[in-house]
């Protein structure tokens, strides 16, 4: 039987010693191959983690047992208990959680290796950053409708946090601005080679900073130019260069290096101004002066909005929710809880970590607010407004890190208390 020939079953139905295929892209899971024959339960649970709801297999080279020969018709399970069924939800977030986290870390090394390459073999960097951008937007596109997950602050090399940070976010607005595959992987690639100019500087200025001399700051900004030279040694496109050199002008002129202003900026170029400024409010270099996602996007709305263009900071705004990912914030009910997740079709209902000192801090299952129409969100909290026992539980971190997965059916957890 042939890859096309493969029937399809549902994840619930897997079975050891089926031999599946997994139609993701090449971050889209943890496995070595797309498609192979299962071993073990943990691989069955590691796939039920993919939010899949089906997918193909293949009779002819599966080595199943007589009485798992034809799972479609096998008996139904007895009823799940309420405890099984919250390790299950459990074993699925952590699994999620962790893929996404991967291919975080992956993308951070994979940055920093295509780094060491610029300087002696500027072309296979090209290559190496055109394919990282092909396959982040082919696996933005294959999952459809996608969530914006907040990472632990330990993931991925620190070095590349702010260039993939700002790349996946990036990608996220493009496609919620409806740009084609062709455009996103651009835009991607300019992302990614944004701040290649700042390995040009001394280690202390890669990195503005509000105490920079005269002379420093002009150093700092050389950057920009030292990035587009290094994109035509690499012989990358010229849109690309072109949104290098844009990424700090602002729409109001108050940018650099040439002050441009409104239409002479390519779409492309704003969309990245406006999310490298937002990851910058984030994640500083000094983490002492970060400030929390809510509070960025009010800074950049009330303002900062005549830099950006409009109607883009409108659908970022959107797009990230009024409490984005890594907001700490108060329930209705007076309850402290944690944004995760945040699904750019239904921005007021994110999903949360909630703190509730009965339940240990590894066994919280993230809680969709979509699914409970009763609660909403009072305020955004600053991490020093939390009691110290709920900041010890939802430790929330110095650095913002970012990923997209893929959405998933919600579920009602609240009630699992």
């Amino acid at each position: 039987m042939n890859d096309i020939q493969a029937q399809f079953i549902d994840v619930d139905d897997l079975r050891v010693g089926m031999y599946v295929y997994l139609d993701l892209g090449w971050i889209g899971h943890p496995f070595a191959l797309n498609h192979f024959k299962i071993v073990s339960d943990a691989q069955i649970d590691t796939i039920r983690g993919l939010d899949l709801q089906r997918l193909r297999w293949s009779p002819e080279r599966s080595d199943l047992i007589a009485s798992d020969a034809t799972p479609e018709v096998a008996a139904a399970p007895e009823s799940t208990s309420p405890a099984e069924l919250r390790r299950q939800r459990l074993l699925a977030q952590r699994s999620r959680l962790a893929r996404c986290e991967r291919d975080f870390s992956d993308a951070t090394r994979r940055f920093r290796d295509l780094s060491k390459l610029l300087k002696n073999n500027p072309d296979a960097a090209r290559q190496q950053a055109e394919a990282m951008a092909d396959g982040l937007v082919s696996t933005l596109l294959d999952q459809g409708e996608s969530f914006i997950r907040l990472l632990s602050e330990k993931a991925g090399e620190k070095a590349s946090l702010h260039t993939i940070n700002v790349t996946v976010i990036a990608l996220l607005l493009g496609k919620s601005l409806g740009y084609t595959a062709d455009e996103l992987k651009r835009l991607g690639l300019g992302a990614l080679l944004h701040d290649i100019g700042k390995m040009t500087l001394p280690e202390r200025l890669r990195w503005r900073d509000d105490g920079f001399t005269s002379a420093e700051r002009n150093l700092f900004q050389q950057h920009v130019a030292q990035g587009v030279a290094l994109a035509e040694r690499m012989g990358v496109d010229a849109d690309v260069r072109t949104i290098i050199a844009q990424h700090h002008e602002y729409m109001d002129g108050s940018g650099y290096p040439s002050r441009l202003t409104g239409e002479m900026l390519l779409p492309a170029s704003r969309i990245l101004v406006l999310v490298n400024d937002y990851d910058t409010l984030c994640n500083p270099a000094n983490p002492v002066a970060a400030i929390t996602p809510h509070k960025a996007l009010s800074l950049m709305f009330a303002q900062s909005r005549a830099k950006f263009d409009a109607a883009i900071l409108s659908v970022f705004i959107r797009m990230m929710g009024v409490y984005p990912p890594g907001s700490l914030i108060q329930l209705t009910d007076d309850r402290y809880a944690l944004v995760v997740s945040v699904n750019s079709s239904r921005p007021l209902k994110p999903q949360i970590i909630l703190y509730d000192p009965k339940v240990p801090r590894d066994d919280a299952l993230v809680i969709d607010l979509e699914e409970h129409p009763e609660l909403g969100i009072r305020q955004s909290l600053k991490p020093l407004q939390l009691p110290r026992a709920a900041s010890d539980y939802l430790s929330p971190g110095q650095r913002m890190c970012y990923f997209f997965e893929r959405a998933r059916q919600t579920v009602n957890a609240l009630d699992d208390r």
